[in-house]
């Protein structure tokens, strides 16, 4: 399978050969302008983050905005200071957290280490989520205009709606992880071209995987899925070029799969079964699926969704499909189309089926109500490595075969024109008419962003330094979790040079029970603070791991409840001295927060002494009665 499209001339000679690398490299007018554009999309839809980058934090996932900061500021403490990028001790003190089984992205990370040293990991972030839109829709234009269609404006189309789709945006909320997809359509490309030099592209393929594993595994198990799903229905659909080519495409994905082994291997083994590893998800499997009906309504973040948001995924990070009814209607136009004259139509529009199905989920749900009917995804619901994928995310194999066939059709209504002015003329503003009535709902607004306070001058200023010895840690109330993800950045702004109990993570559920959990197992005196923090009681669950997730807090009796939470007993402060040697504290600091004077006389009264205001910040300095 020497090319995405079957129809194109193959050089046989060195001269024809040479034309076509030339072709694929030469950059003309119109690649600069589609480039220019796509990072003008890029821009627009960080716009809001860009407009006040320091003080400012994404509004519907403050926690994973947060800890990519926090990840950018490790990439950087990598090569600064070279250490284990698997695992650190930075974080959830004294037990650590295994980076290779979370999202340490080392893959974006260590490229921006310049930008993070220089500007600092906020701004580092916010260039993080810029390139990883502009660059996906970048590759996919590059692979469409290269090796898929010969007019721009079709690849452009195609591409534009691979970089901004709903899912897309959705997730640059705080996961640039999952947006940075720019190495898949070079797998796809070189997976698709192996028989032509199966061991230099295996060897290219197997680079590209591992870099892929460094970005992020869940969406390099999805490509990996769709990828092959295709193949084999390219390979039943053109059975005569299957026979030909197998061997050699064989023999390059051979050596593909050698050459990631080898490179992963160790990263891999530490991901499983190294310090801190875990299994499954820290929700039931089968969670975050898509209803029926979200395929043909617009997003909570697209102009579309501005007029009626159709709110029926679990979260606006998880709008994963929401084409809305004309874009699949002109996708499902052009594939019956092009059917019988691309056996690439045929392979992406059936696999496209079978990950649209997959991700409903084990039930499929229409309108928000469950119909009754397990979804296909049950057979794969307990299936190793399935299980740690998220069924709405199989969406995104759709949103890249509706970009390829709004470029096939965009190209074939192109080509029937081509031979009369005069019938472009009239066919062009219809076209036109059709693409933009099909895609201005679906793009994107500016992701929404809040303020966020500012990291106190206590750290900034290295004040901290005069009170925290080595091996010891800055305690702060409440402590850092999902929703309380401030700490996290507080360290990351610092430069990792200070270390922290807890924190945002994935990680075992105890010593003994290895199932995943968010944060660190409970604690008797984050649990107690971060009971102050919320008060009163919010009817939502706490991610942060001390409390099980999925449960809510709904007292009966609020006063009671607020009483419960405010009284300190000699237990409280056994236990807050035993979690405080735990924590090997040196200090504890609660900046302007939520709660302040509650939390503060809380703190007073579980430490038995009053705190001194120092730099913006309440300290008590824990070292006399911890050690």
């Amino acid at each position: 399978m020497t090319d995405l499209s079957p129809g194109e001339p193959r050089f046989g000679t060195a001269t024809g050969r040479a034309k076509s690398r030339l072709r694929h490299v030469r950059v003309s007018q119109s690649d600069l302008i589609a480039c220019a554009l796509l990072l003008l999309g890029a821009l627009w839809t960080t716009a809001h983050l860009w407009r006040h980058v320091t003080g400012r934090v994404l509004a519907s996932n403050r926690g994973d905005h947060t800890l990519f900061e926090w990840m950018l500021a490790h990439g950087a403490l990598l090569v600064t200071h070279p250490e284990n990028p698997f695992f650190t001790h930075k974080m959830n003190v004294p037990d650590g957290v295994n980076l290779m089984a979370n999202t340490a992205a080392l893959g974006l990370t260590i490229p921006l280490v310049p930008v993070t040293l220089l500007w600092g990991p906020v701004v580092s972030f916010a260039v993080l989520l810029t390139l990883s839109l502009w660059l996906t829709g970048l590759a996919w234009y590059y692979v469409f205009s290269r090796h898929l269609v010969a007019s721009r404006f079709a690849a452009f189309v195609g591409a534009l709606l691979c970089g901004f789709a709903p899912a897309m945006v959705a997730h640059a909320s705080g996961q640039p992880n999952l947006v940075a997809q720019f190495a898949i359509p070079f797998m796809l490309l070189a997976t698709l071209r192996l028989a032509g030099r199966p061991v230099w592209r295996g060897v290219l393929l197997g680079l590209l995987v591992t870099y892929q594993a460094f970005v992020n595994e869940e969406i390099l198990f999805l490509a990996g899925l769709a990828i092959g799903a295709f193949v084999l229905l390219y390979a039943l659909f053109d059975r005569q070029r299957a026979r030909r080519e197998a061997r050699r495409f064989g023999a390059g994905l051979g050596v593909a799969a050698l050459t990631a082994a080898v490179l992963l291997a160790y990263p891999v083994y530490w991901q499983f079964l190294g310090p801190r590893a875990y299994h499954g998800l820290p929700f039931p499997p089968g969670s975050y699926t898509l209803d029926l009906v979200a395929y043909v309504t617009y997003a909570r973040e697209s102009i579309g969704g501005r007029v009626a948001a159709p709110a029926l995924g679990p979260s606006p990070n998880e709008d994963n499909a929401s084409f809305g009814w004309p874009l699949i209607a002109l996708g499902a136009a052009a594939a019956v189309y092009l059917w019988r004259r691309n056996p690439l139509v045929r392979a992406g529009t059936v696999t496209a089926l079978i990950f649209a199905a997959l991700s409903l989920g084990p039930t499929i749900r229409v309108g928000g109500h469950r119909v009754g009917v397990p979804g296909p995804f049950t057979l794969f619901l307990h299936v190793p490595l399935v299980d740690l994928t998220v069924p709405g995310r199989y969406a995104f194999v759709v949103i890249v075969v509706l970009g390829a066939l709004l470029a096939l059709g965009i190209q074939r209504v192109l080509d029937l024109t081509a031979a009369s002015r005069r019938t472009r003329r009239h066919w062009a503003p219809l076209l036109l008419i059709v693409l933009l009535g099909a895609l201005i709902p679906v793009l994107p607004t500016p992701i929404p962003t809040a303020d966020r306070a500012p990291v106190p001058a206590f750290i900034t200023s290295g004040q901290w330094r005069g009170y925290v010895p080595a091996g010891r840690t800055v305690v702060s109330v409440p402590l850092p979790a999902y929703r309380v993800p401030d700490p996290i950045l507080w360290q990351a702004t610092a430069g990792l040079d200070y270390q922290i109990p807890r924190g945002y993570f994935l990680g075992p559920t105890s010593a003994t029970d290895q199932s995943a959990r968010f944060g660190a197992p409970p604690r008797p005196t984050a649990t107690k603070l971060y009971a102050v923090y919320v008060l009163p009681y919010e009817p939502r669950p706490y991610a942060g791991g001390d409390t099980p997730l999925g449960s809510t807090v709904r007292p009966r009796d609020a006063q009671a409840a607020r009483t419960r939470a405010l009284t300190v007993s000699a237990a409280d402060r056994r236990a807050a001295l035993a979690d405080l040697r735990y924590w090997r504290a040196a200090i504890v600091i609660l900046p302007p927060t939520r709660n302040e004077t509650l939390l503060r006389q809380t703190t007073s009264a579980l430490l038995g002494f009053q705190p001194t205001r120092v730099n913006g910040v309440w300290l008590w300095d824990v070292r006399k009665i911890v050690d």
